[in-house]
C-alpha cells in the first residue's frame, strides 16, 4: 500500500528536503534548525511531518556518505526496515540485508530537537540497546547510532525567546559516547557500536559546531562515516 504524502509544514528548508538530489549533513542541520525555531507554531500533524522528513533525509545522507567512501552497499536501503534481533524486532533507519551474510549494516537515527536535557540520555540508551539486540543475533553486523542535537534549547518559561545552552551536556557525555563506539571486531562486547555520531549544530544558523564533539573523539560526522566504512569493508568487502 502506498504511503499517504506528507502535508507541507510551511518550513521551506524542511519541505524542500525530499527534492534534493543529494542531501548533505549540512542540509539536514539547516532544516533541523529551522524546525526547532518554528516548532512551537506547528500543530501535531505538521510537527510529525517535519520529523519524518528530517529522519528520511538523514537516512539518505548517511547512506550516500557511506557509499562515497568507496563501499558499494548494493543491498542497503535508507528507510525503516524491521529487523529481528536477539531479543526483539527493531526498526533500523539505514540497513543492509544480504542472502549470504544476513544483516551486514544497521544504523539507528535518534535526533534530539527539543528538551535536550531530558532526552539526550534516553536516546543514548536507545542506541546502546539497539546495538546489543542486533549483535546478539548478528555478531558480524556493522551497527551504528546517530544523535543530532542543537546547542541551545528553549527554557520552559512560555517565552519563545528564552533559550539556554546545551553544550555542557554534550561535553559531559563525550567520554561515555566514545566508549560506546569503537567495536573493531565481532568478538568485542555486543553493547558497543562500530560507530556513533554526535552532530551538534547552532539553532540560528544550522551550522555544525566545529569543536563539539572535539575532533579526534571519533564522534564527529566524518569520523563516524569513515569508521563505519572501514569496518564494513574489512568484514564484507570484496576479497
Amino acid at each position: 500500500m502506498a504511503r499517504r504524502p506528507l502535508e507541507p509544514t510551511g518550513l521551506p528548508l524542511v519541505d524542500g528536503l525530499p527534492a534534493l538530489e543529494r542531501p548533505t549533513i549540512e542540509n539536514y542541520c539547516g532544516a533541523s534548525a529551522e524546525y526547532i525555531r518554528g516548532a512551537t507554531a506547528l500543530g501535531p500533524k505538521k510537527a510529525k511531518a517535519a520529523q519524518i522528513r528530517l529522519s528520511n533525509a538523514l537516512g539518505e545522507v548517511t547512506l550516500a556518505d557511506l557509499r562515497a567512501q568507496g563501499i558499494a552497499l548494493p543491498e542497503a536501503i535508507a528507510g525503516e526496515r524491521e529487523v529481528g534481533g536477539g531479543l526483539r524486532s527493531v526498526q533500523a533507519d539505514v540497513s543492509e540485508m544480504t542472502p549470504r551474510d544476513g544483516l551486514t549494516l544497521a544504523i539507528e537515527i535518534k535526533p534530539v530537537h527539543l528538551a535536550v536535557g531530558r532526552a539526550i540520555w534516553n536516546r543514548f540508551g536507545d542506541v546502546r540497546t539497539f546495538a546489543v539486540n542486533l549483535h546478539l543475533k548478528f555478531p558480524f553486523a556493522v551497527v551504528g547510532g546517530i544523535l543530532t542535537l542543537p546547542t541551545t534549547e528553549r527554557i520552559r518559561s512560555g517565552n519563545d525567546e528564552d533559550w539556554k545552552s546545551t553544550t555542557h551536556l554534550v561535553t559531559r557525555a563525550v567520554g561515555r559516547f566514545m566508549r560506546a563506539g569503537g567495536r573493531a571486531t565481532e568478538g568485542d562486547a555486543s553493547h558497543q557500536m562500530e560507530g556513533i555520531a554526535v552532530v551538534a549544530f547552532d539553532r540560528e544558523t544550522g551550522n555544525i559546531e566545529p569543536d563539539l564533539p572535539p575532533p579526534g573523539s571519533g564522534l564527529r560526522w566524518e569520523e563516524f562515516i569513515a569508521a563505519m566504512a572501514e569496518v564494513y569493508d574489512a568484514r564484507f568487502g570484496d576479497i
